[in-house]
């Protein structure tokens, strides 16, 4: 049986739920039922039954059902497709979302191009076939936060690694291999997240880098890390989930926590009580980790009526934050040692001027076991990770790159070099760009074509049309002349309101409203927002708060989240010629009145926002401030802190000002060491109308004491000449850098790219800094290249086994036997700290233990 009676019973009264809330698109979307076989339409109301709201706003029906019968057809092809049955068929093949990507069809495409590779053979090998393939598609690159779909990242040939394994799973739900993301939602012992994939075979999951092909499964650069983890998951868009430990669970949505099958884990209760010792039922629980300077919750359970919870985490320190009714307080857990933790809901004190302090260790973490390779499985290896390269190389040789750009920019002065810099950004989809500058109706707007490019994404450029851009520029010029051009230009051009997929809506959203209408809100523009905020119904559902819903799908469908009456507002305001925007610093929106911004939040006492008081923050000592690296500031709102997204601002003699709101504030700094553990001070601070404020902050100090040194054997390697150098010849007396890279792969790329970032600092330290690659070859990754341009003083060497570098994993206890390796010495010869593998934030980290008077 495809579907147990149980899961069509929990699938019907679901969707019965779900169709009456989507009732204003009835026909887009339930209408191609009828055409439906029976399993067809028992897989279509299951998609329906868990759907996020905006997907019920986005698309239509006869996209989920060319999902569904793939998915059914699949299943009749391929030899494991009897075991396909039940949640594993309807959560890890047909499922088409795999997490908060853009939904577009490609299955069929996928499928014609894997299964004449993986025909005949086993669940296991064609699983490594398929990542192959992957590699052979994208490869890894830092991108902005917006979630691609597979065809976009295969246009661009690189994705973050939440795209990446998008594009993994979809591959391999493709030829009906059972397939989910699995990611850290942050990592306790650096900053980030991580994300990779997990397939089932033959009876059991396993888990892979997405589009980082090994030669056998259960390998990969980043399970060091993941033993490190205090929780990895797996979302489903669905309740249909059995035989699985849930973390917590929504009416449309399961989030599986997988932990176990990469560390030791301990299930942990928490007890909330009031102040007589009562329980305390329906309260928030928040379990934080300190990531990027902010503490992040990894997950927020809801006390039961015996005021508990229950969460099986890592062995590390926890925050553990609860809230209810605007009260809250912390505590903190040391998982090693406890297995419960009473707190009782009575409100913190938080008095201005407070300042306290926070240590959190997180897990040790083992070994990896190593899986054994035979010579035969390493040549395979090579032999097709070096077919994907050249695969993927000669599809990037046919974008518009560097010379080849300026080149075709040339006929489009004094813009030729915005012309150029946004077709080298479309990539894959440089015909669209291509089209859009070349569009004979739009010539005489130039100027403004490339204005409105520069205010979106670089990513935009990869999957946008040229019929979508157009149809933005064409419709916002009728108002350029009403506003100063910055205004303009930001405020009504600008296609980008948010993380939604670009689309072409104004001339819509203007055809829905009659000009006495348009007209009375562009005079009172908080009346459009009351009417968003009244027309819209509000859609409950926290799982799908990082979806977003197009401005058209929404006012059809008339129910969307929160996020989606915001861009819908600013939507409409463009459109009708207000500017507007979402602020990135707090996700409020403003629209620009009488020569100001006006700037609401939602769901305030007060909506509309007033920045009259300024924050300053005075550094105790010489360190960089750098936010989100090693300070943030967040204002407390319905019991829970919310981190601003300030940006480092301008540093001056010390002190950095902010224009705030009233309210209550936490400014956090963070000192993390090389071993993971991190210091952080809370200073509290209440900041009244009218009022400036200053908060003297430092960072908590670390024990230098704690720190390993370790005695550095002698190396010789080639400079780039080929000449032969030893160590000892090339370093200073101190302040020396040292990594051993492995080019390409993603922890060293990740530590060059931090590099290029912290540009300024090590150009102002003037470290010596020694890379050193495995072969000549590796000396034109593209990388490396571009870190030698930002610090040219960066000295280069060739050559070194990675056998001979055992004794300093040994010497510092690093577990992660994994490069990049990087120390830094004080001394001749002397290593003062050490640290390997993936770790974010090891680009500064080094510049810290330096012997800097």
């Amino acid at each position: 049986m495809l579907v147990s009676n149980k899961h069509k019973q929990i699938i019907e009264e679901r969707f019965a739920v779900v169709r009456e809330n989507a009732k204003n698109r009835e026909t887009e979307l339930f209408d191609i039922l009828d055409t439906c076989t029976e399993d067809e339409a028992v897989c279509l109301k299951y998609l329906y039954a868990f759907m996020p709201e905006q997907d019920l706003a986005n698309h239509d029906g006869e996209l989920f059902l060319k999902f569904v019968r793939q998915a059914l057809k699949v299943r009749q092809i391929v030899p494991w497709g009897d075991k396909l049955t039940g949640g594993l068929f309807l959560n890890y093949v047909l499922q088409y979302r795999m997490s908060n990507e853009n939904i577009e069809y490609y299955k069929d495409d996928f499928f014609e191009e894997l299964y004449p590779r993986i025909e005949g053979k086993s669940m296991k090998e064609a699983a490594l076939i398929i990542n192959y393939w992957c590699f052979e598609k994208a490869t890894y690159q830092t991108t902005d936060s917006r979630t691609t779909c597979p065809l976009t990242t295969i246009r661009n040939a690189y994705g973050r690694c939440g795209e990446e394994s998008v594009l993994g799973v979809a591959a391999f739900r493709s030829v009906g291999i059972p397939a989910r993301q699995a990611y850290t939602p942050r990592w306790a012992h650096c900053d980030d997240n991580h994300a990779w994939v997990e397939v089932w075979t033959d009876g059991e999951w396993h888990f892979l880098g997405a589009c980082e092909p090994e030669a056998t499964l259960d390998s990969g650069w980043f399970q060091l890390s993941a033993s490190r983890g205090m929780l990895i998951q797996s979302k489903v868009f669905a309740t249909t989930v059995e035989n699985e430990l849930i973390t917590r669970q929504t009416d449309s949505a399961t989030e599986v926590n997988t932990l176990d099958r990469y560390a030791s884990t301990k299930e942990i209760t928490i007890y909330v009580v009031d102040e007589e010792n009562k329980p305390v039922e329906n309260a928030k629980v928040r379990f934080e980790v300190i990531n990027y300077s902010e503490f992040s919750a990894l997950t927020e359970l809801v006390t039961d009526a015996n005021g508990q919870v229950k969460f099986t985490t890592g062995f590390g320190d926890l925050v553990v934050y609860v809230h209810k009714d605007g009260i809250a307080t912390f505590d903190q857990i040391d998982v090693r040692l406890a297995d419960s933790l009473t707190i009782t809901l009575k409100d913190r004190a938080r008095t201005s001027g407070t300042v306290e302090s926070v240590t959190l260790v997180p897990p040790k973490g083992a070994s990896p076991d190593e899986n054994a390779v035979t010579e035969e499985m390493k040549a395979l290896h090579e032999e097709r990770h070096g077919h994907a390269l050249r695969t993927r190389n000669a599809f990037v040789e046919t974008f518009f790159l560097g010379e080849k750009a300026n080149e075709w920019a040339k006929d489009f002065a004094p813009f030729e070099e915005g012309v150029a810099r946004h077709l080298e950004a479309a990539r894959g989809n440089y015909e669209e760009i291509q089209a859009f500058f070349k569009d004979e109706e739009t010539k005489d707007l130039l100027e403004y074509k490339v204005k409105m490019l520069d205010t979106m994404n670089k990513k935009d450029m990869s999957d946008t049309s040229c019929e979508t851009l157009k149809a933005h520029l064409e419709h916002a010029m009728q108002f350029k002349d009403d506003f100063e051009e910055e205004i303009f230009v930001k405020g009504i051009l600008a296609p980008r309101i948010a993380t939604e997929k670009i689309t072409p809506y104004r001339a819509q959203l203007e055809a829905m409203f009659d000009e006495a209408s348009k007209a009375a809100y562009r005079n009172n523009p908080r009346s459009l927002y009351d009417y968003v905020d009244e027309t819209i119904v509000t859609a409950t559902s926290m799982q799908n708060v990082y979806l977003c819903a197009q401005p058209v799908g929404v006012m059809k469908l008339r129910w969307g989240h929160v996020s989606a009456k915001k861009i819908l507002f600013v939507a409409l305001c463009r459109t009708f010629g207000i500017p507007a925007r979402l602020n990135k610093e707090n996700g409020n929106m403003s629209y620009y009145k009488d020569g100001n911004w006006v700037e609401i939040e939602v769901g305030a006492v007060q909506e509309e926002v007033i920045k009259n008081s300024n924050l300053t923050l005075h550094g105790q000592d010489d360190t960089v401030w750098e936010y989100m690296k090693n300070y943030t500031v967040g204002r407390y709102v319905n019991g829970v802190y919310h981190t601003l997204y300030l940006g480092t601002g301008q540093w001056q003699d010390g002190k950095v000002t902010y224009p705030v709101e009233a309210g209550q504030y936490r400014i956090v700094t963070v000192n993390r060491e090389a071993s993971g553990t991190v210091h952080a001070n809370l200073y509290y601070m209440d900041i009244k109308e009218n009022e400036d404020v200053t908060v003297e902050v430092a960072l908590a100090e670390i024990n230098a004491a704690h720190q390993k040194e370790t005695a550095v054997n002698e190396t010789t390697f080639r400079d780039t000449n080929g000449d032969v150098c030893e160590l000892s010849k090339v370093i200073g007396e101190s302040n020396n850098i040292v990594a051993f890279l492995d080019a390409g792969a993603e922890p060293t790329e990740h530590l060059l790219n931090e590099m290029i970032e912290a540009k300024e600092q090590y150009l102002e330290l003037k470290p010596n800094v020694i890379l050193v690659v495995k072969e000549e070859k590796d000396l034109n990754n593209p990388t490396l290249v571009k870190t030698l341009e930002a610090v040219p003083f960066i000295k280069v060497f060739v050559g070194y086994e990675k056998e001979e570098l055992s004794y300093l994993y040994e010497g510092f206890e690093i577990l992660d036997k994994k490069l990049p390796l990087a120390y830094v010495m004080n001394k001749p010869m002397i290593a003062s700290m050490a640290i390997a593998g993936y770790n974010v934030g090891i680009g500064t980290m080094l510049l810290k233990y330096l012997a800097v008077e």
